[in-house]
């Protein structure tokens, strides 16, 4: 499961796929997390973040 946080939305990545990220330059910077299991993705600052799956489909972090 990968959360994108500020913006609270979620996506699952089966097995042995994989994601791009692309954040935007920000103060503090943008961070990666583990924690129990789930992939913690969270853009600070006023940016958006891109995220692509292993296809090259682009992922909505807000979850639409």
């Amino acid at each position: 499961m990968v959360h994108f946080e500020i913006i609270g939305g979620q996506c699952l990545i089966p097995p042995g796929d994989w994601i791009d990220v692309e954040f935007a330059e920000s103060d503090p910077p943008s961070s990666v997390h583990l924690r129990g299991g789930a992939l913690i993705l969270t853009q600070e600052g006023f940016g958006f973040m891109r995220v692509w799956d292993s296809t090259g489909r682009e992922i909505d972090p807000g979850g639409e």
